[in-house]
């Protein structure tokens, strides 16, 4: 299990140790965005990380091991970048060195000192790395206290001039024996429902005026970008840091409700849930969709959860939503609102969220179901309804039960005007 600690200010750095920081991160930066540019023009869409770095006429006085780490940052971009199906290719823009203990060590001081870790970084000039003092904040010496071993990996962030580091801590031990499955539906009226009937986290109204407030100064900014762009000058950046902030303190207060809620020896199965491509048709919604921050909260919830030493696994989501967990009967029509479900099929009424939930838990252990293509789920999902049908004693598979059957799509309505003939029946 590991823990990652965030947001540790190198401000005990000299301003000699912070220039040979910046002479490095430029030159890392620009042989990693070639590395990046070097697998797009060649559409490896799935780069070896540890395969033999090319040796392109890129005269850089990166030492080999620096090198080594810009290839491997710069494979895992390109992998993202593929995977996530993007037009416009990488620019790297923010300073960011993901580093290994080949280049960055970590190292405890010998004797007490008003610091507790050094952070021994090599440079440029070959031979000579800094040394900088690293001072930890109060949450963070707690989770090395919990989380005993350093891990090797090392991130070194840029922003606002300031340097910080990223530590990853491990504990060891087996997880504890599964009990229990809680299903995980992470949706934009409740952030998190579970398959328990609780639920946690709505768009509150503090966080729906700060979402109205950024729109009204985005639209300001881009009259403004447009004139800045006539007059050759540099334009104004367009993310509202402070509505997302505020977002995500929402969103963190309610995951920690919610795992505090899970059973002893509760298993969570989360929704895999995929964001890029979601779109209303209404702008308002996509605000709120923004606002949301789903894709936050599927990564942030696993975060925790690993951290907690809670088991989870990653589901199919497809046709959640609109399958019934009693009976398995698939429609779009069962959910005709955004908070109720009602099943054509056996009437069984609940929460939305919590139905949805519910299905989630069942498919935990379901590798066929989890292994399927979204798009074939659906079909899937109707051949295991028809195979619960009574088909043993009626030919028709139970369909005459019902006059009118919707197919899981919705979109294709089969009526039938006389019930057919089963095999109890005469002729």
């Amino acid at each position: 299990m590991k823990k990652a600690l965030t947001h540790l200010k190198l401000e005990q750095a000299n301003l000699a140790k912070r220039q040979k920081l910046d002479d490095l991160a430029a030159e890392y930066m620009q042989v990693t965005q070639a590395y990046i540019n070097w697998l797009i023009d060649r559409e490896i869409r799935e780069p070896d990380k540890y395969a033999a770095v090319p040796e392109e006429d890129l005269p850089t006085p990166l030492s080999d091991r620096w090198q080594r780490c810009a290839w491997m940052q710069a494979c895992g971009i390109v992998r993202s970048w593929y995977s996530n199906e993007r037009e416009n290719r990488p620019v790297l823009r923010n300073i960011c060195l993901q580093a290994n203990t080949n280049v960055v060590k970590l190292e405890w001081p010998d004797k007490p000192s008003t610091f507790d870790l050094w952070l021994k970084i090599s440079t440029l000039d070959k031979g000579h790395p800094v040394l900088i003092p690293l001072t930890l904040y109060d949450r963070a010496r707690e989770a090395i206290t919990q989380f005993p071993k350093l891990c090797s990996g090392v991130t070194l962030n840029k922003r606002d001039g300031d340097w910080y580091a990223t530590l990853v801590v491990e504990k060891r031990g087996r997880k504890p024996k599964l009990k229990q499955v809680v299903g995980v539906d992470i949706g934009l009226i409740n952030i998190a429902s579970t398959s328990i009937g609780q639920q946690y986290g709505q768009i509150s109204e503090p966080l729906r005026r700060r979402v109205e407030l950024a729109t009204a100064k985005r639209r300001h900014k881009q009259k403004l970008n447009a004139c800045l762009k006539r007059k050759g000058k540099p334009t104004l950046d367009l993310t509202d840091q402070r509505a997302e902030a505020f977002a995500r303190n929402e969103i963190g207060q309610a995951l920690n409700r919610l795992i505090a809620d899970l059973p002893p020896g509760a298993a969570a199965a989360v929704e895999r849930l995929t964001v890029k491509d979601m779109r209303f048709k209404s702008r308002q919604m996509n605000r709120w969709l923004k606002a949301g921050q789903l894709g936050y909260t599927r990564d942030k919830l696993k975060f925790k959860l690993d951290e907690r030493g809670i088991r989870y696994r990653s589901v199919q989501p497809a046709y959640s939503s609109q399958e019934c967990s009693h009976c398995g009967f698939v429609s779009p029509m069962n959910r005709r609102t955004q908070a109720d479900f009602d099943c054509l099929w056996c009437g069984y009424k609940a929460n939305a969220d919590e139905n949805a939930a519910a299905n989630l838990a069942k498919r935990f252990d379901d590798e066929a179901l989890n292994t399927l293509p979204f798009r074939d789920v659906g079909t899937e999902l109707a051949i295991r309804f028809m195979r619960r049908l009574p088909d043993a004693r009626s030919a028709s598979a139970g369909l005459e039960l019902q006059p009118i059957i919707w197919l899981p799509r919705g979109k294709v309505v089969v009526a039938i005007d006389e019930p057919p003939p089963t095999v109890n029946q005469p002729g």
